[in-house]
């Protein structure tokens, strides 16, 4: 039944109680009184009818769609480019502020966005020139593929055309409208202009050691030029190197010395004072970690193999170890490995002056005849005199008749002592499980990897221990031997297959593999460290890079190096930026690995660097009996991707609004600009319903019947 049948039939029903009513009245009083209660109820009846059916009014109208238009800004920095009194994000900012798009936005549908490094969508007050890229045609096409569905009419472009991507115009299904943010260049003339792409310092820099710093540049323009290349600290000049380009477009490389003195963490710059240089090579920062002086050690390899691969990487990766290795080519020279510093020397020195430096020497089988009887002294003098002495075996120095005659007065052991291959079991003794080499660590582990190669001593020195056992036909002979001679200390391992336990053992609960455990814990002994930077520990900050790219995610970095597990749970931090601005950071537990492919268990967490220059990194640790400070520093330079200093590229704009079926309009031709907007394309016909029964008006004349019906009987005295 319709509303309207409806409220029919309500109204016939009041009619017909009122007409019931007045049946029974005799007295013209009585019937007008009757006729006053009775209208005014029924009014009310009628009126609260009205509201519970809740009637509506339908009409029809016809309204215009406003087409869909997209108003893309370029937000990248070369933005900020042009005169000084109107560059080329006011220009922008002036076109948004028009009474031309101000008009547009009554007749159409503009949806703002920002072009940088991404396409976002954004408001006209909230854009910041600070992209370090401008990808134009890429987010040309983003734009039409996002909005394709919403049948767009065009698309306002408001850039320089300094598209960081390249290639040609994008090709669009739907018209564009550029808008000129600066007039172009009168002249044709290609600029010049150099840029840093790469700084690349050294990788494990040590204090007091010579490296270098290598740069990476291309230039254009600047053919046949000399490009000055300089590197700073602290408004110093400590090096330059100058760079020829041959040809446009050319990349070059420039090694620039270095030599910090001191332990932590430095800044430097990279600068190019020619006028050639983008704004990114004027002053390019970065941060160079340098590590304190650790204990230095030199191992000698008679041949390249297994077990020298594993030994360098073990100590290598060793915080607190500076190693120096050497190996010996078949025509009985010496040839350095290097250290990852770059500091080791060819010539091999094992004078007493050399050798006094060294906190431990390691042979690895070297041949008896490697070396002269001076060297073979130096080295028996050195561990007496309070050096740390460690010989493999295998089947030269200790299976060799002239071992005696080299080393054989200060060894543990009794020389010859034959090496032959095969597979042996091995064991620690009671003397080894108390012992620092190995200690608690290993009693837990009840199989060791077998070797595949071991020498056999007939017995020990009286002042020597034996730590570990070797199972040769059911016979246990000495496997690692230890001995204090004179103020230093000498220990023999009699195989040269011990690399094998870096496969971790039965048991093995370590934070490093059975092997690299007990290297390290070998050197504690041989060598004591006297500046406890084992025993104590210390709390390492780092960045992942050396420098970053401004509007990059910055990784920070904690570890704690030392022998144990970290001694706290947490880490607080504190970030201050170019502007010297701060801000606390919470850093979360982590898992990571180094550039030494170690495994890092630490604490990490990641910077957004918005801003150019080095920003200080601050951590504190504190628990129950001591605390740990550490500080680094990372640096941020400019993308060199964006453009910066160049004229706009008229050119490409031109491109983009004739391939799309668009215009291009100079700056102050809003109006023209106007008439090329699309108009309305069609109307569209719809049905409004608007509810009539909650109109003001209602509830007024509804609470007045009520009221004066009760007025009314009041004043006739009625109940």
């Amino acid at each position: 039944m319709s509303t309207n049948l409806v409220f029919q039939a309500l109204a016939a029903t009041v009619l017909g109680l009122t007409a019931w009513t007045f049946r029974g009245l005799r007295h013209d009083a009585d019937r007008r009184r009757a006729a006053g209660l009775a209208g005014l109820r029924g009014s009310a009846a009628m009126l609260l009818a009205w509201v519970l059916l809740q009637p509506q009014f339908r009409r029809r109208e016809t309204v215009a769609e406003r087409p869909l238009v997209g108003v893309l800004v370029d937000a990248s920095q070369s933005m900020n480019d042009g005169p000084a009194t109107a560059p080329r994000s006011k220009v922008a900012l002036e076109w948004l502020d028009s009474p031309a798009f101000r008009k547009a936005s009554e007749t159409c549908d503009l949806r703002y966005c920002s072009v940088a490094r991404e396409l976002l969508e954004t408001v006209p007050g909230e854009i910041a020139f600070t992209g370090t890229e401008s990808r134009l045609n890429a987010a040309l096409a983003e734009w039409a593929q996002r909005w394709g569905r919403e049948n767009p009419a065009g698309i306002v472009l408001l850039s320089d055309g300094l598209d960081t991507d390249g290639g040609p115009p994008v090709s669009l299904d739907l018209p564009c409208w550029v808008l000129e943010v600066e007039a172009p260049a009168t002249t044709a003339a290609a600029a010049a202009r150099v840029t840093v792409w790469q700084v690349e310092p050294p990788r494990r820099p040590m204090a007091g050691a010579e490296t270098s710093v290598r740069v990476v540049l291309q230039g254009w323009g600047v053919d046949g030029k000399d490009i000055p290349v300089e590197l700073w600290s602290e408004d110093r000049k400590l090096a330059e190197k100058r760079v020829r380009f041959s040809r446009r477009g050319e990349v070059a490389e420039a090694l620039l010395p270095l030599k910090p003195e001191r332990p932590g963490s430095h800044a430097y710059e990279i600068r190019i004072t020619d006028p050639a240089a983008d704004p990114a090579a004027r002053a390019q920062p970065f941060v160079v970690a340098v590590r304190q002086e650790g204990r230095s050690v030199l191992l000698l390899e008679n041949t390249l193999g297994f077990e020298g691969k594993f030994l360098r990487r073990t100590l290598t990766t060793d915080r607190n170890v500076r190693l120096d290795s050497y190996a010996r080519w078949q025509d009985g020279r010496w040839a350095s490995l290097g250290n990852g510093s770059g500091t080791a020397k060819d010539t091999l020195d094992l004078s007493a002056a050399a050798l006094a430096s060294r906190a431990a020497v390691i042979l690895a089988d070297v041949s008896s005849d490697a070396l002269n009887p001076a060297q073979w002294q130096a080295l028996a003098d050195y561990a007496g005199n309070g050096g740390g002495l460690a010989v493999l075996g295998g089947p030269n120095l200790l299976g060799s008749p002239l071992a005696a005659a080299s080393l054989g007065r200060i060894l543990p052991v009794p020389t010859p002592a034959p090496h032959r291959d095969g597979r042996f079991g091995v064991r620690l003794t009671d003397a080894g499980l108390r012992h620092p080499v190995f200690g608690p660590l290993f009693e837990a582990v009840k199989d060791f990897p077998a070797l595949q190669g071991a020498n056999s001593a007939t017995g020990v020195a009286g002042n020597a221990q034996v730590l570990m056992e070797a199972i040769a036909d059911g016979q246990a002979r000495p496997l690692v031997v230890v001995k204090q001679q004179g103020a230093g200390r000498v220990a023999v391992v009699l195989s040269d297959t011990l690399w094998r336990w870096r496969v971790a053992a039965p048991g093995w609960s370590g934070k490093l593999s059975p092997y690299d455990t007990f290297w390290g814990q070998l050197l504690d002994w041989l060598a004591p460290d006297q500046e406890g930077l084992q025993s104590g520990g210390r709390l390492e900050l780092t960045s992942e890079r050396s420098f970053y790219r401004q509007g990059d995610m910055a990784a920070v970095q904690a570890e704690w190096i030392g022998k144990g597990e970290a001694p706290f749970k947490s880490l607080s931090l504190n970030v201050r930026d170019p502007s010297g601005s701060n801000k606390p950071l919470a850093l979360q537990a982590a898992v990571w690995r180094n550039p030494d492919g170690r495994r890092v268990n630490g604490f990490r967490s990641e910077i957004k660097v918005d801003a150019t220059g080095v920003y200080a990194v601050e951590a504190q640790a504190a628990w129950n009996g001591g605390e740990a400070r550490a500080n680094t520093r990372i640096a941020v330079a400019a993308s060199p991707e964006e453009r910066r200093g160049e004229a706009p590229d008229a050119g490409l704009l031109h491109d983009i609004a004739r391939h799309s079926g668009g215009a291009y309009y100079a700056h102050g031709e809003g109006n023209q600009w106007l008439n090329g907007l699309p108009k309305p394309r069609r109307l569209t016909e719809r049905v409004v319903l608007t509810d009539i029964w909650n109109h003001p008006l209602v509830a007024t004349l509804l609470l007045g019947c009520l009221c004066g019906e009760w007025w009314l009987r009041r004043r006739k005295g009625l109940a």
